[in-house]
């Protein structure tokens, strides 16, 4: 009798658990819906920036050439171009979108780089100041060009592929300049150490600076150089945690600035954020289709087999439109047209005589620079001739 009414209250406590459950499992179903729909929009944003990021490397119109603006006053010379976005996949001839980067205002201008070039040209520039500041110019241009190089050629790719794996690429890509970001941080902080021997002459508060050697006949302001040089080789073992700070900095300042960029979509003035919004709608099958894949998989998991046999044929007759859902549905192809080249616009920058020159770098002209066989032996002539009248 005892054993008898064990097993009923065991009965009875099962049945009254049960459907509590039950309704834990359909909670934990509808927050694991929730999840994957946040990952879902959040990855294909993602993607939408990505897509956004390679047609702006196509346009080729990310400040790449230290000697064009924004690093100098002259404007380089940008091939307009139109360019393929949002592919179609099963049509013939292909199809897409267009896009376009105008080089205007807005879009050639970087404030920290043209905040850095308006010192450079004030008359009171500092040699200090520029010695910094060309470290920042140079590392900001190298990541740049990075993106410039790697992005133009993910974009030769399907851009399919670009959406699904886009974001994981990038992210690989992004940490390995960010290591070589260091690295060259490192040449930097050595090698812009010619600033410490250029002196700006420019003592009347007007005009652009005036930049001269500081060579040996100059003892006292060459040594100064010299204990600079020592200085600051000594500063640099405890200088490495700016120098990542700097990197982090100076790669997230990029990427920001990369999806800041404005276009014309469809004859449309758009942001980065209009891609993101047209992503979901012109791939809105294939990403219903991943969102379903995961909820089924989920109902499996969370409510059991029945359930899950259930949400796979609620999703067959929305696919065959028997339940008049339109998530699988392509939307209308009107404004697309056959598709444009993938070659990347092309870019030139036409040197002035002072860029010239300034090519050359620092050795250069104090031993070879201007017309009668550069500083150095500019000033020995000098001496030879002082010591001669004497």
């Amino acid at each position: 009798m005892s054993e008898s009414n064990d097993t009923a209250a065991i009965d009875e406590k099962n049945q009254e658990s049960t459907p509590k459950s039950y309704l834990s499992n359909v909670g934990s179903f509808v927050v694991n819906v929730l999840v994957i729909f946040l990952i879902i929009i959040v990855y294909f944003s993602s993607s939408g920036l990505v897509l956004y990021a390679c047609k702006l490397a196509q346009s080729n119109i990310l400040p790449t050439e230290d000697h064009c603006w924004p690093y100098k006053e002259t404007k380089p010379n940008i091939q307009p171009i139109t360019i393929n976005i949002f592919n179609t996949i099963f049509t013939d001839p292909p199809l897409s979108s267009k896009i376009q980067f105008p080089y205007d205002n807005y879009n050639s201008s970087e404030k920290i780089i043209d905040m850095f070039r308006n010192y450079k040209n004030q008359p009171r520039s500092n040699f200090l100041a520029n010695y910094f500041i060309s470290i920042i110019e140079s590392i900001v241009k190298f990541n740049y060009s990075s993106f410039d190089f790697i992005l133009n050629l993910l974009n030769e790719l399907p851009a399919i592929l670009l959406i699904l794996f886009g974001p994981i690429l990038v992210s690989i890509i992004l940490t390995f300049i960010l290591l070589l970001d260091h690295l060259y941080l490192i040449y930097l902080w050595f090698a812009g150490m010619g600033w410490f021997f250029k002196t700006n002459t420019n003592d009347s508060g007007v005009g652009l600076p005036k930049w001269e050697d500081v060579t040996i006949i100059d003892w006292i302001g060459y040594w100064c150089a010299v204990l600079l040089v020592i200085l600051f080789v000594i500063l640099f073992f405890f200088s490495l945690p700016v120098i990542s700070v700097v990197a982090f900095l100076s790669i997230s300042w990029c990427v920001i600035s990369c999806i800041m960029y404005k276009s014309e979509f469809n004859g449309k003035n758009i942001t980065s954020f209009t891609i993101i919004q047209d992503l979901l709608k012109y791939y809105k099958v294939l990403v219903m289709s991943i969102f379903s894949f995961f909820v089924v998989v989920s109902a499996f998991s969370k409510l059991g087999t029945i359930p899950g046999v259930f949400s796979i044929i609620t999703l067959i007759l929305i696919y065959w439109g028997i339940i008049s859902i339109d998530i699988f549905k392509p939307i209308n192809e009107d404004k697309m047209s056959g598709l444009t080249s993938y070659k990347q616009a092309k870019k030139t920058c036409s040197l002035n005589n002072q860029q010239k020159k300034e090519k050359h770098g620092i050795l250069y002209d104090a031993l070879f620079g201007d017309q009668q066989g550069g500083k150095i032996i500019k000033e020995l002539k000098k001496l030879g001739k002082k010591q001669y009248h004497k």
